[in-house]
């Protein structure tokens, strides 16, 4: 092994390198630059820059053409074509350069598999920060990537890459692409401050993101279209301009554990998605809805905190066959949880609480299954039931709303059942305009208006083995001869006659 040293022992870098033989050194001195690039074909080689040498004018800086066990290390390479560039290298090692100014990539790599990009400061090139091409199997860890005119690291077809604590930063379009690239690990990482999104993937599968800090950037957080079965989790997505994590077309992917928070549209955003996990999730303080769902089925929303959003907790527009369960929906500023347009869906043993209008709305919404959820201490009613048909409401506790614990307006054919609706601020289970609905083995306590109030309106609904008492008004309202009432417990009725076995 033999050390070289430019300019001491050559006078270019080129010349130092087409002398070497393997396992030697080169060291270029800072002193005799700046240099021009060079061309590395021989394996086994360490390049190491003392005094910071500036590389440039180059259209390679450096160029590790079919060679491996390469080190490049202490250079500022500089208004070049490429700032390092590895075509067909594997197992090299990049590390601790400054890599700036060049008109097109920072640090590009084709067909280069099992290479260490460490600790580089990649800044201001006029494409790309850092670029995979078909490219796999290696380590991107702790760089500084910044100010770049396209992407900060770009991947394209590369697939078990690993990217670590890189920061990523006021790159004009998004702080890390993946593009049609599988199997990668991105954790750790901070995106912020780009002009994008700051975290793209596309067409990508089987992605692990994990730990990231993804904040401040001027469209999405993170943004996945056509992409499946990635998992994102313990990341922490905020103050981006629009949504904090967006999936456009994404199917089987997994959302846990994320705090999703400040971002000026929807926490989490779901379009024309479906089989989806979000599981876990902290989603508070956005602009728009915390979670929303548009033309996504057989989602599953289980164990999320949703609080402190500007609009809705959870909307679901135009989306089927979702379960929610176990969610804690809370101090939002519209509806807890609302389904629009969206049929069949389950939404088991949620909580939702103190939220600024209706805890859970149903609109135009059919088929529904709601059961063993809490909506307490809502500004409007518990749950609210408007143009909507055949949705059953099971063994949910609604109390201490600020208006009807349970409000059904035009709406027919839904069950209610072993409900327990009590303290709420108006009526306890109102139905305006509803037909043929089915009222059965209701408590109705302590509201402050009526117990049961099916208005005129309403027609051929059954009334059965309801216990309503202790309202401050009329236990229950009903006409018998436009509907069927029987075997309620109840103090009151209008007509009267109607109760039996009241205390």
């Amino acid at each position: 092994m033999n050390t070289l040293i430019v300019p001491t022992d050559f006078s270019t870098i080129q010349e130092a390198v087409d002398a070497a033989k393997q396992g030697d050194i080169i060291k270029v001195l800072g002193a005799g630059g700046p240099y021009a690039g060079a061309m590395i074909s021989t394996s086994n080689l360490s390049l190491k820059g003392e005094g910071n040498p500036v590389i440039e004018g180059s259209v390679n800086g450096f160029l590790l053409n079919t060679v491996s066990d390469v080190l490049i290390e202490g250079f500022t390479v500089q208004n070049s074509v490429h700032g390092i560039n590895l075509m067909s290298s594997n197992n090299n090692t990049i590390i601790k350069n400054n890599v700036q100014d060049n008109s097109v990539s920072g640090v590009s790599l084709l067909a280069s598999d099992f290479n260490t990009i460490g600790k580089n400061i990649i800044d201001n090139n006029n494409v790309d920060g850092i670029n995979l091409a078909f490219s796999n199997n290696n380590i991107i860890e702790k760089n500084t990537v910044q100010n770049n005119s396209v992407q900060g690291i770009w991947l394209s077809s590369s697939n078990n890459n690993t990217l670590e604590k890189n920061i990523a930063q006021k790159n004009s379009i998004h702080g890390i692409t993946l593009a049609s690239s599988n199997d990668n690990t991105l954790e750790k990482n901070t995106a912020q401050r780009n002009s994008v999104s700051g975290v793209t993937i596309a067409s990508s599968n089987n992605n692990m993101l994990e730990k990231n800090i993804i904040e401040n950037n001027n469209l999405n957080g993170i943004t996945l279209m056509t992409s499946n079965n990635n998992t994102l989790e313990k990341n922490t997505v905020q103050n981006n301009f629009l949504n904090g994590i967006n999936v456009l077309v994404g199917n089987n992917n997994t959302l846990e554990k994320n705090t999703v928070q400040n971002n000026g549209s929807d926490g989490v955003g779901l379009e024309r998605s479906d089989y989806n996990m979000l599981e876990k999730n902290t989603v508070q303080n956005n602009i728009f809805d915390g979670i929303e769902l548009e033309g996504s089925d057989y989602n599953t929303l289980e164990k999320n905190t949703v609080q402190n959003n500007v609009f809705d907790g959870i909307q679901l527009a135009g989306s089927n066959n979702n379960a929610l369960e176990k969610n804690t929906v809370q101090n939002n500023f519209f509806d807890g949880i609302e389904l629009e347009g969206s049929d069949n869906n389950s939404l088991e043993k949620n909580t939702v609480q103190n939220n600024a209008f209706d805890g859970i709305e149903i609109v135009g919404s059919d088929y529904n299954m709601l059961e063993k959820n809490t909506a307490q201490n809502n500004g409007f009613d518990g749950i609210e039931v408007e143009v909507s048909h055949d949705n059953t409401l099971k063994k949910n506790t609604i109390q201490n709303n600020e208006f009807d614990g349970i409000e059904l307006e035009v709406s027919h054919d839904n069950s209610l059942e072993k409900n327990l609706v009590q303290n709420n601020g108006s009526d306890g289970i109102e139905l305006e305009v509803s037909d043929n609905n089915t009222l059965e083995s209701n408590t109705i306590l302590k509201n402050k208006v009526n117990g049961i109030e099916v208005a005129s309106t309403s027609k051929q609904n059954i009334v059965i083995k309801n216990t309503t008492l202790e309202n401050e008004n009329i236990d229950l309202i009903v006409d018998p001869n436009t509907n069927t009432v029987a075997n309620n417990v109840c103090n009151t009725s209008d007509p009267a006659g109607q109760c039996m076995g009241g205390c």
